[in-house]
């Protein structure tokens, strides 16, 4: 019996969570497309057309059905979830989403459209130590509930991987209300250009072009097996990729900053029109990258193994307490 609260692509088997391998390839083939640049409605009114049942079970999808699966980090796998698509896809895949929404003005509400996987936070946090993705927890479900965010890969079969501290809520709420006001102080910060350093071929790019030639030079692989590597060097191709859009994005944020006034209070709409994404350095640093590539750095207390070192212990408190919100 399918289950509703299970994400589309996975089933419980024996209590254990089991993908299931025709939906999977269904999810990656969503992914890949809408890179490729097929919108959310033709590929709704293609499955429809074709009778590809939902998560319900039923043969009728719209953009927004196909809009939950590409913003559902699950499919990256976690201590629960076994991934089905890499992250550097769902990362790529949501970049394209928030760069077109944009570009056409929409005011992205997801708890209003009942997304409640997506927070102000999701696909902006990344480990300093590992280039990873910082992941949500609740800590405590009581009145002392806290919201945490730790490193993707803190855990991996069973044993400590990275040593990233760990950051809340709270702590990152202070610290964009910090460099906002900041950036409205002296508007000019935002208007030197970052260094641009030469696109050079990745680690990653580099290992996937010899499985590609790999290969093509024997019989062993599958068409299936080849479709997916082209696909990943597609993909890790666009990721390191770089366009010149300083002074368009500048010019953007301009008009952003300008229609508001130095903030008390986090807001998100604020946040998800100025900042691309936020580093959690184990040094005890947030480092702030504006969508125009400027990146402003605050301290914070460190907590989790990365922490021990760091910070006094005070909880919740942005490092200059004498410049915190909270």
């Amino acid at each position: 019996m399918a289950q509703r609260h299970t994400p589309f692509g996975y089933k419980i088997i024996d209590g254990a969570v089991a993908i299931e391998p025709e939906k999977a390839d269904l999810i990656r083939k969503m992914f890949n497309d809408f890179i490729s640049g097929i919108s959310l409605n033709q590929m709704a009114k293609a499955l429809t057309e074709m009778k590809v049942l939902n998560a319900n079970g039923k043969p009728s999808w719209n953009h927004g059905s196909i809009g939950k699966i590409l913003s559902n980090c699950k499919y990256t796998g976690s201590d629960f979830y076994p991934a089905i698509i890499p992250e550097e896809v769902f990362n790529a895949a949501n970049r394209l989403r928030e760069e077109k929404n944009a570009r056409l003005g929409r005011n992205v509400n997801y708890f209003a459209n009942g997304i409640s996987s997506a927070y102000p936070f999701s696909g902006r946090l990344i480990c300093g130590e590992c280039g990873s993705i910082f992941k949500r927890y609740t800590e405590h479900h009581d009145r002392n509930k806290k919201c945490n965010w730790k490193c993707k890969r803190y855990i991996v079969d069973n044993r400590v991987c990275c040593k990233s501290g760990v950051v809340d809520d709270k702590q990152l709420k202070a610290g964009f209300i910090q460099i906002i006001n900041r950036v409205m102080e002296s508007p000019e910060m935002i208007e030197k250009r970052p260094a641009v350093n030469a696109v050079t071929e990745s680690v990653e790019l580099r290992k996937i072009k010899m499985q590609i030639s790999s290969g093509l030079g024997q019989n062993g692989l599958k068409p299936s097996e080849m479709a997916q590597l082209l696909f990943k060097r597609a993909v890790e191709q666009y990721r390191i990729s770089q366009v010149d859009d300083f002074e368009y994005k500048t010019r953007k944020l301009k008009a952003v900053l300008e229609s508001f006034k130095p903030i008390k209070a986090f807001d998100e709409a604020l946040f998800k029109a100025t900042i691309k994404s936020i580093t959690v350095e184990s040094t005890g640093q947030l480092r702030f990258e504006l969508i125009n590539g400027v990146v402003l750095g605050t301290p914070y207390k460190l907590r989790g193994k990365g922490g021990k070192t760091h910070g006094d212990g005070t909880k919740n408190s942005i490092g200059n307490s004498g410049k915190s919100d909270l």
